[in-house]
């Protein structure tokens, strides 16, 4: 069962959505929380389904609700946004592609024509530079985002509602990526939140679509979880390095 709460009532043209579930490193749900709080979003929607695991999620303030998906909406010049977001997932396929297709269709009734999904794509390395991969429902909007810098994903498969969210959309007839920041698969074991790859996303967003953004908070704790993750892992292989040596087996780890 799902059940849709309308808070506010909307009407835009040929808006922009930008959805982030919790994922690896809570990337794609990091860069759904800066878009909330930069553009000052409301809360407009709330989808409540029984798919969620059956938890009452209790708050500092004593209120309580259930998990559900919460779509917020703001204006950046004279672009509508809706933004869309959860504290967790559907544990199954189905329960996932249900959900989105429900979000999705929502979406399309609210004048939504392109939708940003966002995700992380996980990396073996310690890379000091990170990248952006891409990928969409069509060509055309593919070219779009990696015009702006992105990288294209050729092959592979987006688990979770980050990425079968962009599959429903081609059923709506709206057109969507979505944007994959590089972390470092020290940093996602660790449960750290990577800011450093959800920034990447985010600047890419504000390239395609011409928003001048402020991501100092999250480029000042991206700093310092890179730093706290490179000292474990150096720590880490000064312990175990001598012994892989010495059984001809390669590290996991590595910094380029």
């Amino acid at each position: 069962m799902i059940r849709v709460v309308v808070l506010r009532e909307v009407s835009a043209e040929n808006a922009l959505a930008i959805s982030g579930f919790p994922g690896m490193g809570l990337v794609g749900k990091t860069v759904a929380d800066f878009f909330i709080k930069s553009l000052d979003a409301e809360p407009i929607a709330r989808i409540y389904s029984t798919r969620f695991p059956a938890h009452l999620v209790v708050h500092s303030n004593a209120v309580a609700d259930l998990n559900r998906v919460d779509i917020y909406f703001a204006r950046y010049n004279t672009t509508p946004i809706f933004i869309v977001t959860s504290d967790t997932q559907p544990l199954h396929d189905e329960d996932q592609h249900e959900l989105s297709y429900k979000i999705v269709e929502h979406l399309s009734n609210l004048g939504v024509r392109e939708l940003i999904a966002t995700a992380a794509f996980v990396t073996e390395s310690i890379v000091e530079k990170r990248r952006v991969f891409v990928t969409g429902n069509s060509e055309q909007i593919v070219r779009k985002y990696v015009d702006a810098g992105a990288e294209p994903l050729r092959e592979g498969m987006i688990t979770g509602m980050n990425g079968v969210i962009v599959g429903w959309a081609k059923a709506f007839g709206i057109d969507s990526v979505c944007l994959l920041g590089e972390t470092w698969r020290s940093i996602v074991e660790l449960k750290h939140i990577d800011d450093g790859a959800a920034k990447m996303i985010v600047d890419i967003i504000a390239k395609v679509w011409s928003m001048r953004l402020e991501t100092s908070e999250l480029v000042q704790s991206s700093q310092q979880v890179e730093t706290e993750v490179k000292q474990l892992v150096q720590t880490y292989l000064k312990q175990v390095g001598k012994k892989e040596e010495e059984q001809g087996r390669r590290t996991h780890y590595y910094i380029t």
